[in-house]
C-alpha cells in the first residue's frame, strides 16, 4: 500500500515538517478580508501537491519550481508507510543522488550520510524501482504498472478536475492512461492495448497504400524499360570513366606552381653560370708564372754605363725568392677554391635536373585540367542517373507492394475487428465484478453528496475505442448554482480508494481547492463522507481550502475545521505563512 507519513527538508526553519495523519487532513489558507487584492496562489497550497509528486520521484523539467536557484540546495523527505507498520522514506535532493531507506518505525533519517542510507546514489529511474518493489499495489505489477501509474487519482490540483478520467490536462495519448484505468475498473488492459496496436497497424497500413496511390500512375512495365534504359546509360558512362587515369593527381595543379618551379630552374642555370666563370677565372690565374732574369738587369744597367751596386743584387734576389714561395700557395689556394666550386656546380646540376623533371611534370598534370572538368562532369551526371534510377526502383517496388497492402490492410482490419468485439464485451458490467462494485460506491457516493442519481460506465466509441463516461438520469438536477464537475471527480478517486481499502492499493488523496465554488449543502455533504471514509477504511483524505470557503452554518457562522484536522496553516501576513516560508518566488 501506499501512505504518507511525513514531508521534510533539510532546512526546518523555511520549510517546517508536516505530518499527515489517518482521516481527514486539512491544508488551511486565511487570506485577510481587508487586503482582497492579495492572490492565495502565492501562499503553496497548490505547490504542495507538486512537492509531494516531486518526492514521489516525478520526472521534472526546467520550468518546475524547485529547479529555482533559490532551492538550490534543498533537499526533501518524504516518509511513506507501505505496510501496516513498516515505513520507506525517500531522500530526494533538488540536485544529486536519491536515497531510500526502510525502518519498521517512524524516524526522521535527515541526520544520516548519503553513504548510512540503506540504499543510495541512486538514479531516478533506479530509485523508482526499488521503491515501487516495497510499494506493491495490488495485481498491476503483473501487468506491468507502478505506483507512478495510479498517482494521477491521489493528486489533483485546481486545474484537474475537469477530466474526472484522464485528470492530466496535457496532451497526453488515451493510450498512456486508459489501460491502466481499464485494469483497475476490471477489464484487461491487454485487451486495451492490443486495440490501439491494432489501430496503430491499420493507420500504418493506410498511409502506406495513400504514398503509393500518389505516385504517378505509371504501370510497372514502363518503369521497368525505364530503369533498363538508365542502366544501360549509366554502364556507358561508367565504361568512360574507367578510361581515365587520375592516380598521379591527388591536389589541383595551377599555372602558379608551374611559374614557380620555372623560376627555380632558371636560378640554378644562373648558379652554374658563375660557377662556370669563377673557375675560369681560377684556371687562367694558374697559367700566370712569377718571372724576373736578374742577369738581364744588370747586362742592361752596364749598357747605360751605369753601377749595379752588389747590396742591391742581393735585395733583387730576396724578392725573386719571396715571390717564387708565393706563387706556390697562391696555386694551392686556387686549386682549392676550384674544387670547392666544383663540387658546388655539381650539386647545384643535380639540383637543376630535378627541378627540370618536375617541371615537365607538372606540366603533363596541368595539360590533364580539362580532362579532369569532364571527368568530375561525367561523374556529377552519373550520380543524377544513380538517384534517378533508386527512385524508380522504389516506385516499383512500392507498386509490387500494393496489391500485397491490400491484403494486409485486410488482416489487420480483421484484427481490428476483433480487437474492437473483444473490448466491447469486455466493457459490460454485468459480469464484470470490479466494475459494478465501483458503480455500486460512486453512485451511493453521488446520492448522499449531490443529491442526485448518476453512474459511471464503460463503452467503445465509433472507432472501437475504450471511453469511460458519466451518466446522469436527471440533466436538470446538476444545475442548481453549484459545480458538480469538481465533486463527481472527487467521488470518483474517493471511489478507488474505497473499493480497494482491503488491498495492497493507494491510501491516500490530496485534492486541492477541492471546496471552492460549491454550495455549502454539498460542502458539508462532502466533508462529513470524507471524514466517514477516512476513519472507516483507514484513509488519508488531505484538502486545501481557503478560509472563505468553509460553509456557513445557519447561524451565520463558520464551521472551521478542528485544530486536529489541520496539518499546515498558511495565511498571507508576511513570508511566515506561505508553504516556504521566505520571499514569493
Amino acid at each position: 500500500m501506499l501512505k504518507l507519513s511525513r514531508l521534510y527538508s533539510n532546512n526546518h526553519d523555511v520549510f517546517p515538517d508536516i505530518i499527515f495523519r489517518d482521516g481527514l487532513n486539512i491544508v488551511f489558507a486565511n487570506v485577510s478580508k481587508n487586503q482582497k487584492n492579495k492572490s492565495s496562489h502565492s501562499l503553496g497550497k497548490t505547490t504542495l501537491v507538486d512537492l509531494l509528486n516531486f518526492t514521489l520521484l516525478k520526472q521534472v523539467d526546467k520550468n518546475f519550481f524547485l529547479k529555482k536557484k533559490i532551492f538550490h540546495d534543498f533537499t526533501f523527505f518524504l516518509e511513506v508507510e507501505y505496510k501496516k507498520g513498516l515505513y520507506v522514506t525517500i531522500k530526494r535532493p533538488v540536485n544529486g543522488k536519491i536515497c531510500i531507506h526502510s525502518n519498521s518505525r517512524r524516524e526522521k533519517f535527515n541526520y544520516l550520510e548519503d553513504k548510512e542510507w540503506e540504499h543510495h546514489a541512486l538514479g531516478l529511474n533506479q530509485a523508482k524501482e526499488l521503491l515501487n518493489s516495497f510499494v506493491s499495489i495490488n495485481g498491476l505489477a503483473k501487468s506491468n504498472y507502478t505506483y507512478r501509474n495510479g498517482l494521477r487519482y491521489c493528486l489533483r490540483k485546481q486545474t484537474q478536475y475537469e477530466s474526472t478520467f484522464k485528470v492530466n490536462s496535457s496532451r497526453e495519448a488515451d493510450s498512456a492512461w486508459k489501460p491502466y484505468l481499464a485494469e483497475v475498473l476490471g477489464i484487461d488492459s491487454l485487451l486495451v492495448k492490443e486495440k490501439y496496436s491494432a489501430n496503430k497497424q491499420v493507420e500504418s497500413i493506410k498511409n502506406a497504400i495513400k504514398e503509393i496511390n500518389s505516385l504517378p500512375q505509371e504501370s510497372t512495365q514502363s518503369l521497368e524499360a525505364e530503369i533498363a534504359q538508365i542502366e544501360a546509360h549509366i554502364m556507358r558512362m561508367q565504361s568512360e570513366l574507367d578510361k581515365f587515369d587520375f592516380r598521379k593527381v591527388d591536389t589541383e595543379i595551377s599555372s602558379e606552381l608551374i611559374e614557380e618551379v620555372s623560376l627555380q630552374v632558371s636560378d640554378f642555370n644562373k648558379r652554374i653560370y658563375e660557377i662556370d666563370q669563377r673557375i675560369y677565372a681560377i684556371n687562367e690565374s694558374v697559367k700566370t708564372e712569377f718571372s724576373f732574369d736578374l742577369d738581364k738587369v744588370v747586362e742592361l744597367f752596364g749598357e747605360v754605363k751605369i753601377h749595379f751596386p752588389d747590396q742591391l743584387t742581393h735585395s733583387y734576389e730576396e724578392l725573386i725568392a719571396l715571390n717564387t714561395q708565393m706563387s706556390v700557395g697562391r696555386k694551392s689556394r686556387l686549386k682549392t677554391a676550384k674544387k670547392r666550386l666544383l663540387e658546388d656546380r655539381g650539386s647545384t646540376v643535380l639540383s637543376l635536373d630535378a627541378a627540370t623533371e618536375k617541371q615537365k611534370y607538372l606540366a603533363g598534370l596541368l595539360l590533364q585540367k580539362d580532362a579532369f572538368s569532364k571527368y568530375k562532369l561525367m561523374q556529377s551526371r552519373l550520380s543524377k542517373e544513380d538517384s534517378r534510377l533508386a527512385v524508380l526502383n522504389e516506385r516499383v517496388e512500392k507498386l509490387d507492394q500494393a496489391s500485397s497492402l491490400s491484403d494486409r490492410l485486410k488482416t489487420a482490419t480483421d484484427t481490428k475487428i476483433s480487437a474492437e468485439k473483444s473490448l466491447e464485451k469486455a466493457t459490460r458490467v454485468r459480469d464484470n465484478i470490479q466494475m459494478r462494485r465501483a458503480v455500486e460506491i460512486f453512485s451511493e457516493l453521488v446520492e448522499q453528496v449531490l443529491s442526485i442519481s448518476a453512474f459511471f460506465y464503460t463503452k467503445t466509441n465509433t472507432e472501437g475505442n475504450l471511453e469511460f463516461n458519466i451518466g446522469l438520469k436527471d440533466q436538470t438536477s446538476v444545475n442548481d448554482g453549484f459545480s458538480y464537475t469538481r465533486t463527481l471527480s472527487a467521488i470518483f478517486d474517493l471511489t478507488l480508494l474505497s473499493m480497494y481499502s482491503q488491498e495492497s492499493f493507494y491510501r491516500f488523496s490530496y485534492h486541492d481547492g477541492l471546496l471552492e465554488s460549491l454550495d455549502d449543502r454539498v460542502k458539508f455533504k462532502l466533508i462529513d463522507k470524507m471524514r466517514s471514509l477516512s476513519e472507516s477504511l483507514g484513509l488519508q483524505l488531505i484538502i486545501s481550502v481557503l478560509d472563505s470557503d468553509v460553509p456557513i452554518l445557519e447561524s451565520g457562522e463558520r464551521d472551521y475545521f478542528p485544530q486536529k484536522e489541520i496539518i499546515r496553516e498558511l495565511h498571507d501576513n508576511g513570508k511566515s505563512g506561505r508553504l516556504f516560508k521566505m520571499d514569493a518566488f
